[in-house]
């Protein structure tokens, strides 16, 4: 199966008695899909067997898991429109030929997917409408989005000067001062990653495209800023109801690693309902696992960060749209991002 997590980190798909605990109590468990997940379900449904870069026992897994809990459902939409977005636009044909490739999949049954007997093309019909999501919920997007764009593209200009273990410290305190004093919010997820690059764990840096060539980068920026937009909202009962007006517990389905251990652990959560502009942040400070940063400065820091999330708590933050592009055109020269 795919790795899972929810707003209490890594927690495994609910078992039956724990979907009807939830119903009891008048909320509906979702599964969101990230991208990746979309997308190998997709291929399969297209080619069957034939599909490419597909794990397709874990297609198996996740079809077996939803009939044996009829009752939970899969949400992709906010997978689907990563894979359909193009910098800040959307190819409604291509999200409403996928949302159908999706919508297949749960209509079939295990047995012919493990038969691999099914055929798309000519069994698929639907009487659904046209996905046409409203302008006002996608500019709303924006503020997310560019934030956690714009502070990838400051780590990773701090990562280009120097990685070595005698900047660690120094390189995750500018960023956090970056963060606090330029940026003017602060965002959790970035910051774990940062801990990551800076802290001497390799495998995060493609994450920021580090060792990407010049014309790979802002694609690969964008793509992981729309995994953590996506992680963030679609894992926090919260953010996610209030978004979608019900009173939902979502469990995220992801197959990239990387993204599942920045969330997996959280050790604290703080709402702040800033009037219109409501956010959550993750203070995430269980981990130790750098091997260029000492436990002693660890727990430095995240003191440091509590004080200033405590200190913050009654601010009320206006996305300075403005200012955030600004940011970004500077941080793209640095990175020589075009």
């Amino acid at each position: 199966m795919y790795s899972s997590f929810s707003e209490k980190g890594e927690e495994k798909l609910p078992t039956s008695g724990e979907i009807s605990e939830f119903l009891e109590k008048g909320i509906k468990p979702v599964i969101c899909l990230d991208s990746c997940v979309c997308l190998h379900i997709i291929k399969v449904m297209d080619y069957g067997k034939k599909a490419t870069n597909v794990d397709l026992q874990k297609i198996i897994a996740l079809k077996q898991y939803l009939e044996e809990h009829p009752v939970i459902n899969i949400n992709p939409i906010f997978g689907l429109l990563e894979l359909c977005s193009n910098r800040s636009e959307f190819d409604y044909n291509k999200l409403n030929d996928f949302r159908d490739r999706i919508d297949f999949f749960r209509k079939i049954k295990l047995k012919q997917l493990k038969s691999m007997k099914y055929d798309f093309n000519t069994n698929y019909f639907s009487m659904d409408n046209p996905i046409n999501t409203p302008n006002s919920l996608l500019s709303g997007f924006a503020p997310s989005l560019k934030n956690t764009y714009c502070s990838l593209l400051k780590i990773r200009s701090l990562a280009k000067m120097d990685l070595s273990k005698k900047c660690a410290e120094q390189n995750l305190m500018a960023f956090f001062d970056w963060m606090k004093d330029e940026l003017n919010i602060m965002r959790g997820p970035e910051y774990k990653l940062a801990m990551n690059i800076f802290g001497g764990n390799t495998g995060y840096r493609k994450m920021i495209g580090l060792d990407n060539k010049p014309s790979d980068v802002k694609k690969k920026l964008l793509g992981t800023s729309w995994d953590i937009f996506h992680a963030k909202h679609t894992s926090n009962s919260f953010l996610l109801s209030k978004m979608l007006h019900e009173n939902l517990y979502p469990y995220f389905l992801t197959s990239d690693a990387n993204l599942f251990n920045i969330f997996r652990r959280f050790s604290l959560t703080l709402i702040k309902d800033g009037r219109e502009n409501f956010a959550t942040s993750f203070l995430l400070n269980s981990d130790f696992d750098f091997p260029h940063l000492d436990e002693s400065f660890i727990e430095k820091q995240n003191k440091k960060v509590f004080n200033e999330f405590v200190d913050r708590r009654n601010q009320i933050y206006s996305f300075d749209e403005i200012k955030v592009n600004q940011l970004i055109t500077a941080l793209e020269f640095e990175n020589g991002v075009n």
